[in-house]
Order: C-alpha cells, then sequence, then structure tokens
C-alpha cells in the first residue's frame, strides 16, 4: 500500500472521541486489541496486523507525522517513503533528521532523532510528507548502515531513476569529515544500477567477495539468426555459463495456480533454447544468499568445468 492508502488508516485520540467513542471503550477496544496504538494519542484498527514490516513502518512515520510539526524524515524512513527497499534496514524506530553543526544521534522508544548537516537542497516533499531526497537518503543510509544494505539502496536508486550514478558519487563526497565516510565510500565503488534487485545486489557482492570473474549483467541472448531469446541476469560470456537469481516473487506473487504453472513451464522451455545454443544454466534463490559460501563454490564449480 502506499502512503496515500495508508494515512486513512490512521486515526486520533480526538477523531474517534468525535464519533462518539468514550475514554473507557478506547482503553477497552486498545486492550482487547481492536485498536493498535502507534504512539500516545495515534491508533489503527485490529486490520493492521496484517500489513508487511514495511507498511507497518509507514504507518508510524504517517503518526509522527501527524503528532510533530513537519519533522524531516530521513535514512530507512526516507527510503520507504521513496519507494526503495528496505532490507537490511531498521525499521523499529521512525528515522527524522533536524539540521546541526555536530552530527549526533539519540533514540527514543519511537524514534531515532539525527542532528546533522542539513541543508534545504536536501529535503523534499513527498506524498504530503518531508523527507530528504534519493542522493542524501542513500548517502545517509551509506554512511551507517552495513555494507551490502547500503550497495542494495544505491543499485535501486539509480535502477529507478531516483538517482545518478554521478550525483550519488558526489553526495558522499560532500559529506567528508562526516562519521562512517570512509565505508561508504568504499560501498559506493561497489555500486551498480543495472542490478534490478536486492538478490541481485547480493549476488554480484558475492561473486566479488570470493574472487569469482566478473559477469555481464542484464545481457541479452540471441539465436543464431541474431534474433533474442533472452535477457539474462548473469552471463559469463567467455565461459559460456549463465546465472539466473530467482526470488519467488517471479513466480508465485499474485499469480493463479495456473499462471505459476505456466511462467515455471516458459522458464524451462527458455532454458532448453539456451542449453540448445550451448549454454549452461545455473539457478538460485534467496536461500542461497544466506550462504554466499556455498553459492559461490557452485558458481565455481559449473565455471571451471565448463572452461575446462
Amino acid at each position: 500500500m502506499t502512503i496515500d492508502e495508508l494515512r486513512p488508516l490512521v486515526q486520533t485520540t480526538e477523531k474517534l472521541l468525535g464519533q462518539g467513542m468514550t475514554p473507557q471503550a478506547l482503553s477497552r477496544a486498545t486492550a482487547s486489541g481492536e485498536l493498535i496504538r502507534l504512539r500516545p494519542g495515534f491508533y489503527v484498527g485490529r486490520a493492521a496486523r496484517g500489513l508487511g514490516r514495511e507498511e507497518k513502518h509507514l504507518l508510524s512515520v504517517l503518526a509522527a507525522d501527524m503528532a510533530r510539526d513537519s519533522p524531516v524524515f530521513s535514512h530507512a524512513s526516507a527510503a520507504l517513503i521513496l519507494g526503495l527497499p528496505s532490507w537490511g534496514l531498521p525499521l523499529r524506530r521512525v528515522a527524522v533528521s533536524a539540521p546541526g553543526q555536530t552530527s549526533r544521534t539519540r533514540s527514543t522508544r519511537l524514534i531515532k532523532h539525527h542532528t546533522v548537516p542539513l541543508g534545504d537542497d536536501d529535503i523534499i516533499d513527498l506524498s504530503g510528507l518531508r523527507v530528504t531526497g534519493p542522493e542524501r537518503t542513500v548517502t545517509d543510509i551509506a554512511l551507517t548502515a552495513g555494507r551490502d544494505a547500503a550497495v542494495a539502496i544505491a543499485d535501486a536508486s539509480i535502477n529507478s531513476g531516483l538517482a545518478g550514478a554521478a550525483s550519488l558519487e558526489r553526495a558522499v563526497l560532500h559529506s567528508a569529515g562526516r562519521s562512517g565516510v570512509r565505508k561508504a565510500r568504499v560501498a559506493m565503488g561497489l555500486v551498480d544500477g543495472r542490478s534490478e534487485s536486492v538478490a541481485e545486489t547480493l549476488s554480484r557482492l558475492t561473486f566479488t567477495d570470493f574472487g569469482l570473474p566478473e559477469p555481464e549483467l542484464q545481457a541479452n541472448i540471441v539465436d543464431t539468426h541474431g534474433n533474442r531469446i533472452a535477457r539474462v541476469d548473469f552471463l559469463w560470456r567467455e565461459y559460456g555459463v549463465i546465472g539466473e537469481c530467482d526470488g519467488f516473487g517471479k513466480y508465485f506473487d499474485g499469480a493463479t495456480p495456473a499462471d505459476t504453472r505456466r511462467r515455471l513451464g516458459m522458464e524451462k522451455d527458455r532454458d532448453a533454447e539456451l542449453v540448445a545454443l550451448g549454454y549452461r544454466v545455473l539457478h538460485w534463490r534467496w536461500a542461497d544468499l544466506d550462504q554466499p559460501r556455498f553459492l559461490a563454490e557452485r558458481v565455481r564449480r559449473v565455471l571451471y568445468a565448463a572452461a575446462a
């Protein structure tokens, strides 16, 4: 759900009382779970329990915005508002930033407050919220998050067109003197906006970490007549090996059983065409990314077997 779709779900104490609910009934509804308290004075209905982790965080963002005087959302909260992936980012607290000469951070139960150098050009208005812009958001995450999450966010921002590689490099350059700038520069050196998902980014980082040959990304495979038959995630052209990182959504996201069977059948037919052209096709899934050493060894075995 989008910010605009989530906004009507947030209800204030004043609104509920205005609809005829008594303070005692409000307390009973909260105790029974009929209402969920996001923060003092702000509630959502029990149906919100079925929402995903990202949507629940955005509800907290909306409540924080209504409770405070136009805060500037930043870091992981800004990433979600911008539509960037949340993998590897902390979503327990809403992140906000305020301008200050000296960088410092303090946390409450609900909010993580960042005091940082912050200019007007770092802030945009989006869906009625004040939020750090794409370049600043990616930089803040690169300064504070782990390498893999930072690269995944940067890849996604470039791939989606929110930011350019050059503008991200400049933003990190302008962050000189801030804590974490060295690791941010390392992360930015690994960014490649051709990665189309977090899983592809993590796969690419695995290849780098374990010294595997660098593949081509989003490569087109053509038949003997020059007709394109596939666009593949990774191609080691000199080895004749294709790598495909399969997220479950590729097959099952919103699909009926018949659609799922059709998608799986189409992929099987496509793989058969690729094998007929002389390629070896290697598939892996999200679960394999949790064990990067084993994934790297699988790829290595296929590459070296192809070379032999």
